[in-house]
């Protein structure tokens, strides 16, 4: 892949505990990185609708290419997001590139109705 073909900004989140000015423990997302991608919607594997609760919810999957290095070998789906355009992307999984060590993909979801967005 060449360099200029990664022209999306993607900024990496990670859920973290921290104590605010007297000593409470809070959690919240923080902004780890950002680092220069390739989105691609060309590789939707599914843009389905489920229904909970008389609620159905469209979920989008979308996958980023990005530059592989030691840390970001590190994130996972529990405890990492994507925010790309203003909108926050739940990780489903990360594939790196053992042969080349050049790249890797996330392949993201994002809610877009009928749910509500966890904020901690």
């Amino acid at each position: 892949m060449e360099f200029s073909k990664l022209n999306q900004r993607i900024t990496l989140l990670e859920h973290r505990t921290v104590k605010d000015e007297i000593g409470n423990h809070i959690t919240k997302w923080e902004e780890l990185c950002s680092m220069w991608s390739k989105a691609d919607v060309s590789k939707l594997q599914s843009s389905s609708e489920n229904t909970d609760n008389g609620v159905t919810k469209e979920i989008r999957t979308i996958v980023f290419t990005v530059r592989q290095n030691p840390y970001l070998l590190t994130i996972n789906s529990t405890t990492h997001r994507i925010l790309f355009r203003g909108q926050i992307y739940d990780i489903v999984s990360v594939t790196p590139d053992y042969t080349n060590n050049s790249y890797m993909t996330l392949s993201c979801t994002i809610r877009e109705a009928g749910v509500q967005r966890d904020e901690y």
